[in-house]
């Protein structure tokens, strides 16, 4: 390999470890986005279930409310039958209305009774799932944790290859520089080898002229298809 081709196969892999290690983080961002998305999500579901609760033993007080309203309405109704000087048709209707009144109150205990069934076992499902949400959020924060250290580690190998390919690019001429960097806009490999003949980046065949220049010593050698930086080992 060319001399001056070294420095820029080296400078390659750097770059591409340094892709590698971007795309490395992107995921553990993602990893941990879901991970965080999980906990909402487990918190939320223990949220619906409290708020159903809720809302069971709100219907639960309004109905004992309710029955304990038509209970004042059935002892007023028997007070004024029993003591109130009152014609054969007001009793009649008082008669109807007390009849009325305690059907409603009846279906209403059955409702509460029905109520209360409802709010004991959704009780139950609030206390085991928040136990079960206590134990699932520290096995996802411990995971959330794993992935903090993973994306630490990952920066700091970052932030070293940056500064290994600071050093490295400081001893490579500006105008190879320029080269593999108008290269590096087209591809991820501009530096290449030729195998059997053939341009490893682009699999077109070059020319034998192209393949003697690359062996020799005759400078930098270009791919006449693709201008890919080309070597032979």
């Amino acid at each position: 390999m060319l001399e001056e081709i070294r420095p820029l196969f080296e400078l390659q892999k750097l770059d591409e470890s340094l892709a590698d290690l971007a795309l490395h983080l992107k995921e553990l961002e993602g990893q941990r986005a879901r991970l965080v998305q999980k906990v909402t999500d487990e918190e939320q579901s223990v949220e619906r279930l409290r708020e159903q609760l809720a809302v069971l033993e709100r219907d639960s007080r309004l109905s004992n409310l309710e029955v304990d309203e038509l209970d004042m309405h059935i002892r007023d109704y028997q007070k004024r039958l029993d003591e109130g000087i009152i014609s054969f048709k007001e009793m009649e209707d008082l008669r109807l209305k007390i009849a009325s009144e305690k059907k409603r109150m009846s279906t209403l205990e059955d409702t509460a009774i029905t109520l209360m069934d409802s709010i004991e076992e959704s009780r139950g499902k609030v206390a085991q799932a928040a136990a079960s949400l206590e134990k699932r959020l520290q096995e996802l924060q411990a995971q959330i944790h794993g992935v903090d250290e993973a994306v630490e580690n990952a920066t700091a190998r970052l932030e070293n290859l940056t500064k290994q390919r600071e050093n490295h690019t400081s001893a490579i001429p500006s105008y190879l520089l320029k080269q593999y960097g108008n290269l590096c806009a087209k591809f991820s490999n501009p530096v290449v080898e030729i195998q059997n003949g053939v341009c490893t980046g682009c699999k077109l065949r070059v020319s034998g002229n192209t393949v003697e220049r690359a062996k020799g010593n005759m400078g930098i050698t270009t791919c006449e298809h693709c201008s890919r930086i080309l070597f032979v080992s």
